[in-house]
């Protein structure tokens, strides 16, 4: 079995929190990889994923409400895991770019604008995003301090001082995390996919991974995991689940999932693509 083939292995396709492939926008399908950055550019492992999903979905929900886009327009679905790369809906992601650096869409990506009547409501919401940016600048400006003040509380915490249960939920929850990332992808946003490294994203991270440290050699002498790495295997809901069962059933889910990630690192997925992208050649170099 080669890595690629490893990556769809049977097992794999019913791991719904830690997906080989996500469902798209069931109205807009077309996803990119190159949206989010280099800092969420690499394979995201199931903790990473598990973690920032949902404060994604919210971050990227509130720009587009914020500038007060059109609803019918916006996607159900924000991110998707495919291959364990985090991807972005193209379609929003190129209205969101458009807006709000004031330019215009690429019209491969976004619905042409209607003419007569039937355009009135994209004029209207043209009209009131120019409104608006000046609102959504002043909520980032919120959010960094808000993300200063959670990311300084969690950093003031020692983790070996910590109750495995609180490792195991993680220094910050999902409203810290979507404080941090709201100032991220405005930056993105407005500077056109700014590659500049937040550090606000890189402090998050690191505690992260230093709560996960920590949590990996509680659960090694407990007997539920053999490294402190393996942890980062687990979402953060098995984490907690984790604490209490001391089983060989969390072992075996790193295993496997350690056997995908590995195969995932070797697939080369095109930045754009509709509904999955197609991984047929591994990389040569």
């Amino acid at each position: 079995m080669t890595r690629a083939e490893a990556a769809l292995e049977p097992e794999a396709t019913s791991d719904s929190a830690y997906p080989t492939v996500s469902a798209p926008d069931p109205v807009y399908p077309c996803q990119t990889l190159s949206g989010l950055g280099p800092q969420l550019g690499g394979i995201a492992t199931p903790a990473m994923w598990s973690r920032l999903e949902a404060p994604l979905e919210r971050a990227l929900d509130e720009v587009w409400g914020k500038l007060g886009l059109l609803r019918r327009a916006r996607p159900e679905r924000w991110v998707t895991l495919h291959y364990g790369r985090i991807a972005v809906n193209a379609h929003g992601w190129e209205r969101l770019r458009a807006y709000f650096g004031g330019v215009e869409p690429d019209p491969a990506l976004v619905e042409p604008r209607a003419g007569g009547l039937e355009g009135f409501p994209e004029l209207w919401e043209r009209l009131r995003v120019a409104l608006r940016r000046r609102q959504l600048r002043k909520r980032i400006r919120r959010a960094e301090e808000l993300a200063a003040r959670a990311l300084s509380r969690a950093a003031a915490r020692n983790p070996s001082e910590m109750d495995v249960a609180e490792l195991a939920r993680g220094p910050l929850d999902d409203p810290s995390w979507t404080e941090i990332l709201l100032p991220w992808l405005g930056r993105r946003l407005a500077e056109g996919g700014s590659e500049r490294p937040d550090p606000r994203l890189r402090a998050g991270i690191a505690l992260e991974q230093r709560h996960a440290t920590e949590l990996g050699r509680r659960l090694i002498a407990r007997g539920v995991l053999k490294s402190p790495t393996d942890v980062a295997y687990l979402t953060v809901p098995e984490r907690i689940q984790s604490v209490h069962d001391s089983s060989d059933y969390w072992a075996n889910r790193v295993a496997s999932r350690l056997r995908r990630v590995e195969a995932f690192v070797d697939l080369d997925l095109p930045d754009q693509f509709w509904g999955r992208p197609r991984v047929d050649l591994e990389k040569t170099g």
